[in-house]
């Protein structure tokens, strides 16, 4: 028993170090005894604290489990399990070849290192086909970490979190809820993150095209990240509390880095701040606004970090000014493989933006502030002072309730809010795990796990000496003849994306012509009618453009807007294959099934790659005036 432990414990640090230093740490179980029959599967363990045992009849209980995964979830890619127990139901469920990924959520760590004495799941644990969480550590960028796997990700629509015994639910009833609610809420934040109105991805794949020659001739995101110019930085939101801490922010803006989001600008320059960076990520032409009208003494020695993707008016309202055009970390813009001008904007706020900046340019100390995430009590969404309204997001009957800053009761916030908050969380912890501390100075709104919260007032007393200045930051711009060999590759790499995609779209409409035949005949026959075979042979031709889809080149080039018409359609799709299909008759109802519903799901897919063929054809036409100004174009291509 004790090589099982040694070898699974060896496997653990390499993927968790974490949970597999703690239970290195641990020479013998003291809060439970193992019991042993004289069957080695009759294996019973007694906690010695409340006296009440795992199981009434070990045996029993771990045949009727499997016979229930045998019959409802044989065919099941990923099951959730709330406890481990003796290891022996692990043991048996990793038997089945269809399961992908055992993920085990145990409230003691003692219990698990009782589990891994009994089982040797060395490999598996390795290879991450089973995942160990305790519930000491588990955490919502735990659940989020886990469900982006591949083989979880489409299963959303099949998520259960079982319990491995009648024990766990009478000692651990509340943190069960606890863990379900967390996985549940990472499922939702999964499938809201990929959204379902592929209209922002074109919209940002056609402008960021649009201005690639401005990005590629301005600034490299790279040489930002290398101009770290104080100890500490602040990033500056918009929220209700923002005003009371301007004052603070005004007496300290000489001693720290101050980043602040595109609302904000217009709220520090009323206040006379000048900050040192400005980001903005929205596609919208409404963002501009934020950039009308500056100061120019109070700007001139700011750096605006703004996505490649934003708006033309936001380009031209910048213009003049130290503008860095950086890549957010989406697949087309990975594509390019211009390293160096990205990659900013993983969240969905110009402040998860913002955070990401300070982490990036290596601040060890990140302060938040009006960062409140929720509405103020007296109703507000905004601070005092923003350009378009204190209220300018309403109550609504879909709002939700979040615990508040010091934990103290609940707070009204959005959908949307709620989501700005689940990706500061996950960055967060990654954070804590290289060491930065994350201050939340916002003394507002809506708790951020895994912040530090503290007074604004004792953060920068604490860590901010006076006597030491920021300096300025300054970056050169790109020199011509390396812009010019950039501006050739970017042309080169866009006209790719365009014949690929072309290319791809004429077989999913062949394809699509094809199914849509065969599905109208079969709607006019008999089931004992219809042609299986051709059925079968129909699918593997499915499978050749499931394929395509799936690889590295097509992923990197349409998928940001391909799951938009897809994603929602492959979670039910999901649901079908796990379908149990023991009879013939079963089989062949499920195939025809399949079939049908691939119908769909060709159309949609052809109509996605036609929506973005058009959206890069409309967003390359600034690349190529550039390109042929430059003499950069092909030979061929300059004379068309």
């Amino acid at each position: 028993m004790q090589d099982f432990y040694k070898k699974n414990i060896e496997a653990l640090i390499k993927v968790d170090p974490v949970l597999g230093v703690s239970l290195f740490a641990i020479q013998e179980n003291t809060k439970f005894d193992v019991y042993q029959g004289k069957d080695p599967l009759d294996i019973n363990i007694i906690n010695n604290e409340t006296k009440s045992y795992l199981y009434e009849k070990p045996l029993e209980e771990l045949e009727r489990t499997l016979e229930n995964i045998q019959e409802h979830f044989i065919r099941f890619p990923v099951l959730f399990f709330y406890g481990i127990g003796n290891g022996l139901l692990t043991k048996a469920l990793l038997q089945n070849e269809s399961l992908k990924h055992l993920v085990i959520v145990e409230p003691d760590i003692e219990m698990i290192y009782i589990a891994l004495n009994f089982i040797d799941i060395a490999d598996e644990i390795a290879s991450q086909r089973i995942i160990i969480k305790s519930t000491s550590t588990f955490n919502f960028a735990n659940a989020v970490h886990i469900i982006y796997k591949g083989d979880v990700k489409p299963y959303a629509k099949i998520y259960d979190l079982h319990i491995h015994s009648p024990y766990y639910e009478q000692n651990y009833a509340d943190s069960i809820m606890e863990v379900n609610t967390i996985f549940i809420r990472a499922y939702k934040h999964m499938v809201l993150g990929h959204g379902n109105d592929a209209i922002d991805s074109l919209i940002g794949i056609e402008q960021h095209i649009n201005n690639l020659p401005l990005m590629l001739q301005n600034y490299k995101t790279s040489d930002l990240l290398e101009s770290k110019n104080s100890d500490l930085a602040v990033v500056v939101s918009t929220g209700p509390s923002l005003a009371k801490q301007l004052p603070l922010l005004k007496e300290y803006a000489d001693y720290v880095t101050i980043i602040c989001i595109d609302a904000s600008l217009p709220i520090l320059q009323k206040e006379g701040i000048k900050p040192d960076l400005v980001v903005s990520m929205e596609r919208v032409p409404l963002t501009s606004k934020f950039f009308e009208d500056l100061d120019d003494e109070l700007v001139k020695d700011t750096y605006f970090v703004v996505s490649s993707l934003t708006h033309q008016k936001t380009v031209d309202n910048l213009k003049n000014r130290k503008l860095i055009l950086s890549m957010r970390p989406l697949s087309y813009m990975r594509y390019y493989d211009f390293k160096e001008y990205g990659y900013l904007g993983s969240g969905m706020s110009a402040a998860n933006m913002g955070y990401q900046l300070a982490l990036r340019m290596k601040y060890n100390k990140v302060v938040l502030i009006g960062q409140d995430l929720a509405y103020s009590d007296d109703g507000k969404s905004h601070s005092k002072g923003h350009i378009f309204s204190e209220s300018e997001v309403k109550h609504s009957n879909n709002d939700l309730e979040v615990i508040r800053y010091g934990g103290d009761g609940l707070i009204r916030t959005t959908y949307i809010w709620d989501m700005f908050k689940n990706y500061f969380e996950r960055a967060i912890d990654e954070a804590n795990e290289h060491n930065i501390k994350t201050y939340n100075s916002t003394e507002g709104g809506a708790r951020i796990v895994g912040s530090i919260e503290m007074p604004f007032k004792e953060v920068l007393t604490s860590f901010v000496p006076k006597e030491k200045k920021k300096s300025k930051i300054f970056i050169e711009k790109v020199q011509k003849e390396d812009y010019l060999k950039l501006l050739k590759e970017a042309y080169k790499k866009t006209e790719n994306m365009l014949e690929y995609g072309i290319e791809v779209k004429k077989d999913v409409e062949e394809l699509f012509l094809k199914v849509s035949t065969i599905c109208e005949e079969m709607d006019t026959l008999e089931q004992d009618q219809i042609d299986y075979d051709s059925l079968l042979r129909l699918m593997d031709e499915i499978d050749v453009i499931k394929e395509k889809i799936e690889t590295l080149e097509f992923s990197k080039m349409y998928i940001d807007t391909i799951q938009s018409y897809i994603f929602h359609q492959e979670l039910d799709l999901a649901k079908l294959v796990i379908q149990s299909s023991n009879t013939d008759e079963e089989k062949k109802a499920k195939l025809v099934e399949w079939i049908q519903k691939h119908r769909y799901w060709l159309f949609s897919l052809a109509g996605g790659l036609e929506a973005q063929i058009t959206a890069i054809t409309r967003g390359r036409s600034e690349l190529v005036i550039e390109c042929r100004k430059n003499n950069c174009l092909p030979e061929d291509k300059d004379k068309a």
